[in-house]
């Protein structure tokens, strides 16, 4: 909502929904939400736009609203020179897309703030991520970059537009440019070689630091190490898997992941929770633990699953978007970790030796900013902490669960809880279904089950209104939200069999063709029409960021959809969306591990199972790209493309 009144104190951020404008309503800056009324005003005034975009969640940009936009005599400058608009970009991607698109582009990099500066009309001119007050670091600082760009406006406007033109068609020759070409085995093998050759094999994840997840890379190799037999890419999953397992970048007290790692070992994050992380990743460990059987998948599985039933799930369905990573006056970190002074106080003497070899604790920690606090990882095993303290493994065992109480306890009662971000996004809770119904395959944990139905029916209920299915309240879907929900809900049918989530999954399919298909190109734009700015440029995007694309995840959908209703001409749409990226793919091997995913299931088939003496066996066997369907048939039917056999019982290569 655009509103041009606003209230003392306040500016008109006030009135909008995201937690994230609300927390700028109370800055100098006259800020606009991304609205008509911000464009109209900057083209009747003739002034540059300031375009930032941030998250609740980033720490980073709590650090430039501190410094900058707090600023009076920075918030004058901008309230003077340019028209400034807001924008949380979990609330709308589309916009923080493709002014990414631009950032990178213009400096090699991208992420969080995203500040950028436009013509009226909103095409970019300039832009970059953080920048301090004044000048350090080697960065410009900002009150300078303010004036300089001021300055151009004014006396230079004619270089300024024709920049803010070239880029402009530069990313509207991208968009519509043709990556078409033929899919087959070459193709896979190139991605999962490459995919092999970039992974740490000391440290897991693909490349150095920053690491991020990379959640589909890694089951992506699980798949193959089913087909090929091949013991490297399970080694890959299992080196990866067990360094985040143990690293800092879990939360080994409440449960549940942090964003990504600063360092290659995993230990130092940055601390905000992020629900579309924590989906893949609970996919992927639910997997991990199928094959490999490894406790330590269990535990991560059962933490994340703690974390969201404690803080992140709302009883009426749907969980929630992110939490901070910062308490207080920009303290990142300061909620979870320790110092060994605190730890003293906290457990008995016995509890803190066998802590501080197992987290390895020290007076000095991880913590640039503050070197007192320790960031809590697995230096140790129990097995280990015990030889080295002559303490039996079970008092061990006891003590550190003593311990990791205490200092729950400890963080929940005394430190101020971080901020969470309980808006229900369409697109991450669909892919919290998912995550959930491969979960509740290998677990049978009740409340997983609960929880997704009343996630599902909630978003059907809520979401879904005349023909249109919402981000989140008042903010159009978008492509990822009707893909990503609809394998959600197909999901959450194969461990129910209700047929209204087939239902709707088969309903929100065909409304993705409708609304964002490309017939000429094909594959999925991510918007269903053209808006201000960038927004009149439709893009179909296909990299992980590492979150899985719409255009990587949807063939997997409809190859499913195709095989299990009648709805073959699903199929096609499958192997024409997967043809529409083949070319970037072969150029970019790594640029989408989800389309890797769905071009394996293209090239291997569906495995379509119906059987009723023996479904929850073959619910909760291990084998990719299988999909089962409750039937009233005599043993087992597996049909894989046109071909099925019958089988008394569980075929061989599931048992």
């Amino acid at each position: 909502m655009c509103l041009s009144l606003y209230f003392t104190m306040a500016n008109r951020l006030i009135k909008e929904r995201s937690p994230y404008l609300k927390k700028s309503a109370h800055q100098p800056v006259d800020w606009y939400p991304w609205c008509e009324e911000a464009f109209r005003k900057a083209k009747e005034e003739d002034k540059p736009i300031l375009l930032s975009v941030g998250a609740v969640w980033c720490h980073w940009c709590h650090v430039m609203a501190k410094e900058c936009f707090e600023n009076p005599e920075i918030a004058q400058i901008i309230n003077e020179n340019f028209v400034a608009i807001k924008v949380d970009r979990d609330e709308r991607p589309d916009i923080d897309r493709r002014y990414q698109e631009v950032v990178v582009s213009l400096t090699g990099s991208g992420g969080w703030p995203l500040t950028v500066f436009l013509t009226p009309d909103g095409k970019a001119f300039f832009g970059g991520t953080y920048f301090p007050p004044e000048d350090r670091w080697g960065r410009p600082g900002f009150k300078s970059l303010l004036l300089r760009i001021a300055q151009l406006w004014k006396e230079d406007r004619d270089r300024v537009i024709r920049s803010a033109e070239h880029i402009f068609e530069l990313l509207r020759n991208y968009s519509s440019s043709s990556h078409k070409d033929n899919v087959g085995e070459e193709l896979l093998n190139r991605g999962i070689a490459n995919l092999l050759a970039s992974v740490d094999y000391q440290y897991g994840g693909i490349g150095t630091a920053p690491k991020f997840h990379h959640a589909r890379a890694f089951e992506l190799l699980l798949y193959h190490h089913f087909f090929t037999g091949q013991t490297l890419p399970v080694e890959a999953v299992e080196i990866t898997l067990d360094s985040m397992a143990r690293g800092g970048i879990y939360d080994h007290l409440g449960g549940g992941f942090f964003r990504y790692s600063t360092d290659d070992r995993w230990i130092v994050p940055h601390f905000e929770k992020m629900l579309s992380d924590n989906a893949e990743l609970l996919l992927v460990y639910s997997l991990a633990f199928q094959v490999t059987k490894k406790d330590l998948y269990r535990y991560v599985v059962e933490g994340i699953l703690n974390y969201y039933q404690r803080f992140g799930f709302d009883e009426g369905g749907g969980f929630y978007a992110s939490q901070d990573a910062d308490i207080g006056d920009l303290d990142e970190g300061g909620y979870y970790t320790f110092s060994l002074e605190e730890l003293r106080g906290i457990l008995t003497e016995e509890e803190l030796k066998v802590t501080s070899l197992y987290f390895d604790i020290h007076p000095k920690g991880e913590m640039h900013h503050d070197p007192s606090k320790n960031v809590l990882f697995i230096a140790m095993s129990e097995e280990e902490v015990a030889t080295a303290t002559g303490i039996p493994l079970e008092r061990v065992r006891q003590l550190l669960e003593s311990a990791r109480r205490k200092m729950l306890s400890y963080r929940e009662s005394t430190r101020q809880q971080p901020f969470i971000d309980k808006t229900i996004y369409t697109n991450w809770n669909g892919l919290m279904l998912e995550a959930l119904s491969t979960c509740y395959k290998v677990f049978r944990i009740p409340w997983v089950l609960s929880s997704a139905e009343k996630t599902a029916d909630r978003l059907m209920k809520e979401m879904w209104k005349d023909g249109q299915l919402m981000h989140t309240y008042g903010v159009k879907g978008m492509a990822e939200d009707y893909i990503f929900l609809a394998r959600g809900l197909l999901s959450l049918f194969e461990v129910t069999q209700k047929r209204e989530y087939l239902e709707a999954s088969v309903m929100l399919a065909h409304e993705a063709i409708k609304k964002f298909w490309d017939p000429q190109g094909w594959g999925f734009f991510d918007t269903e029409e053209k808006d201000e700015g960038l927004l009149r440029i439709r893009l179909k995007t296909l990299q992980d960021t590492p979150t899985q694309s719409v255009n990587g995840a949807a063939p997997y959908l409809y190859l499913v959809l195709g095989s299990v209703t009648p709805y073959t001409e699903f199929l096609e749409y499958a192997e024409k969306n997967l043809q529409a990226f083949a070319r970037m793919v072969r150029e970019i091997p790594l640029i989408s591990p989800s389309y890797l995913i769905s071009l394996y299931a293209y090239l291997k088939g569906i495995y379509k199972v119906e059987t009723e003496t023996f479904f929850e066996d073959m619910l909760s066997s291990f084998r990719p790209f299988k999909v089962v369907l409750r039937s009233p048939v005599k043993g087992v039917v597996v049909c894989e493309g046109s071909s099925c056999r019958v089988y008394e019982g569980i075929p061989d290569s599931l048992s």
